[in-house]
């Protein structure tokens, strides 16, 4: 796996997503010591603070992410060999699945190289601590478990929530019908996740002045149920970078954000909160089958053997937590919105399922095919997904260092469409060092925007587009003779 991720690291590196954008600065915040501007209530700090370590040693940021993910993708290998020898799967599975994950990973490392296989690595060890035969009376695992989902926390803030309904659950059926010993394990583990939580949760409340354990979910749901943000007073057209070193606002959109509507605000807004669970539910599913399509099938066989009794390899032992844990995950996630890198947590657990399922079938012949064809539909999306990150970014890694040349620098805004031209200009922001003003919302017009850039004296247009930007009298702005930069036109701002 990690020749593979350096054999075809000179061709995704450049592929920076916006959420990469805002991880990647706060690391180096870390990293140079500025604490008080890195501690952030958006984006969550495990993968930050792994990538400025390795900052600190003498490499450059975005290759310290990608090893810090690294160590999250080997430990994702580690932690679904160890489930395969726990519900003792066939050696040749073993073998095909090991291998998928492998290239599976080699995918997810570089699409998404913050927080999401931290989230997924720590979260599967907690499963995997559950599902130690010692468990139910070992009050060291139930110790361990707290720990390890506290850092699960500080990799993603969504395992908050998780972690403290998946214990319930989860130790609910191993505690069977002892309801006193399922409360002690259940508040030990709680317990100590909160506690080891705490110092983060109190840095937040020390920035912000407000108690929360992320800002996150509330936005995401706030900005999904209205269809759009509400910025605070005194946001016009343009949104300005949170800080004056700032690549643009998305560093930490709480900073802008204004109110936060709530479904239970009012019927109409629970009536939308309604209609976007139903949304939800097709895109889960939309999703699932991005994974494999196999999944969606393991989820019914799931749901069927834990609540029909039927003869299933689910019904009996430990393969009953994986189920219930693997149908908990998404449950938060209807409230807001649903992506395929949401659910990488199920891919272990599934495929243990799914090897059950295919091991207990009747027929004698035919199963190391099944076992195959459920691998190979693993690999589809990301075969599919790194074409799309080969080479994405080169151009404007380019246009960076083009500006760089011509001592460009300050600010700059433009009104580029939504998608592809506006995460060139936000990766442009970031390897340039030069702010982006963005539109603060999708109808902005070019006298608001004009406006805007009087009011903050914005030195540069960037734009696709061939037509100049004008002043306030009809005259164009000045074009910048940058070279070869593409299609990018650059106009200085005059006066």
């Amino acid at each position: 796996m990690c020749l593979v991720l350096a054999i075809i690291y000179p061709h995704l590196w450049y592929y920076i997503d916006p959420d990469g954008t805002s991880y990647l600065t706060i690391s180096k915040r870390y990293a140079a010591g500025d604490y008080v501007k890195a501690i952030n209530c958006f984006w969550s700090p495990l993968s930050c603070w792994l990538t400025a370590i390795i900052i600190k040693i003498g490499i450059a940021a975005i290759p310290a992410s990608i090893i810090a993910n690294t160590f999250a993708g080997v430990g994702c290998l580690f932690i679904t060999q160890s489930f395969f020898i726990k519900f003792n799967i066939s050696l040749p599975s073993q073998w095909i699945f090991n291998i998928t994950v492998a290239l599976f990973l080699c995918y997810a490392i570089y699409w998404q190289s913050f927080d999401d296989l931290w989230e997924c690595f720590l979260l599967l060890s907690t499963l995997r601590i559950m599902l130690a035969n010692s468990f139910k009376s070992n009050a060291a695992l139930w110790i361990a478990s707290g720990i390890v989902g506290a850092i699960a926390y500080f990799a993603k803030a969504y395992s908050f929530p998780f972690f403290i309904l998946n214990t319930l659950c989860c130790t609910y059926l191993i505690s069977k019908d002892n309801k006193a010993q399922w409360l002690k394990i259940s508040f030990v583990a709680i317990s100590v996740m909160i506690l080891c939580s705490f110092p983060w949760i109190y840095a937040i409340h020390y920035k912000y002045g407000k108690w929360m354990t992320s800002a996150a979910g509330p936005l995401n749901m706030a900005w999904f149920l209205i269809g759009h943000p509400y910025w605070r007073n005194g946001i016009g057209a343009l949104l300005p970078p949170v800080y004056s070193d700032s690549p643009y606002y998305w560093e930490d959109p709480y900073i802008v954000n204004g109110v936060f509507p709530h479904f239970w605000d009012s019927w109409q807004l629970a009536g939308k909160e309604l209609l976007r669970m139903g949304f939800n539910v097709y895109k889960l599913f939309y999703c699932l089958l991005q994974i494999s399509a196999f999944i969606p099938v393991i989820a019914i066989m799931a749901v069927r053997a834990l609540w029909i009794k039927t003869k299933s390899p689910l019904i009996n032992g430990q393969a009953r937590i994986l189920a219930i844990s693997c149908l908990l995950l998404p449950i938060g996630y209807l409230l807001a919105t649903v992506e395929t890198r949401y659910l990488w947590y199920l891919l272990p657990p599934t495929m243990v399922l799914g090897a059950l399922f295919i091991e207990n079938l009747p027929a004698k012949k035919g199963k190391n095919m099944l076992v195959i064809l459920f691998a190979f539909t693993i690999l589809i999306y990301p075969a599919l997904s790194m074409k799309k990150m080969y080479n994405e970014g080169i151009n404007e890694y380019k246009v960076a260092e083009q500006l760089k040349q011509l001592n460009i620098h300050g600010t700059f805004t433009g009104m580029p469409k939504p998608g592809v031209d506006l995460q060139r200009m936000e990766r442009i922001a970031y390897f340039s060092g030069v702010q982006f003003y963005t539109a603060s919302k999708k109808n902005v017009t070019y006298p608001e925007v004009l406006n805007e850039m009087r009011r903050y004296k914005i030195n540069y247009y960037f734009t696709y587009e061939t037509s100049a930007p004008v002043d306030e009298h009809g005259k164009a702005f000045r074009k910048i003779d940058a070279g070869d930069i593409g299609q990018l036109n650059i106009f200085q701002i005059n006066p």
